[in-house]
């Protein structure tokens, strides 16, 4: 497989998986209302989306149609729910480690380590405490308006590795170029 038909392979499945992720998470809220993590979640996923998005137009790839939204029930109990999303977000972080080895892009790469950061660092602590919430009865809550988010849904130390994988990629070209 060429280096391109290899890069667009990897932006398929990954945007494939936030399609499928985001539909998961909406199905949720439809069937339980807005309950939290799912409700900040799902918000995060449209962004994870909108940024693989924008890397297939950037390469001069088609997105693909989000075969996913409206097509999935949710799970049976917000318990099974939240035990869904813990291991979505687990397979979501595998997912971007195999595929970051797959490509050699410094966008992409980029790219597929904030989305990781983001699965790995928050997504899954939210799940996880979810199902805590969940097993002791304490329910997940209602969620805030969206505009009370964090713009990226990420914690401070995403960020810091956003900017510390951004620093590694640009001397990695520096050498490159150099």
């Amino acid at each position: 497989m060429t280096q391109a038909g290899a890069l667009r392979a990897a932006l398929i499945e990954a945007i494939e998986d936030e399609y499928r992720a985001r539909a998961i998470y909406a199905a949720v809220l439809a069937r339980f209302g807005p309950v939290q993590p799912f409700a900040n979640i799902v918000w995060a996923e449209g962004r994870h989306v909108a940024a693989l998005e924008g890397l297939l137009s950037q390469h001069g790839f088609a997105v693909p149609p989000d075969r996913f939204a409206g097509r999935i029930a949710a799970p049976e109990s917000l318990i099974a729910a939240c035990e869904g999303g813990v291991a979505a977000e687990i397979a979501n972080a595998a997912m971007y480690d195999r595929l970051s080895r797959s490509v050699s892009d410094p966008a992409t790469l980029l790219v597929f380590a904030r989305l990781r950061a983001a699965s790995a660092l928050n997504h899954l602590p939210a799940f996880r405490a979810c199902l805590a919430r969940a097993g002791s009865g304490a329910g997940s809550g209602p969620a805030p308006h969206p505009a009370a988010s964090p713009a990226s849904g990420a914690s401070p130390l995403v960020g810091a590795i956003g900017l510390a994988a951004a620093a590694v990629l640009v001397r990695a070209l520096r050498r490159k170029t150099g």
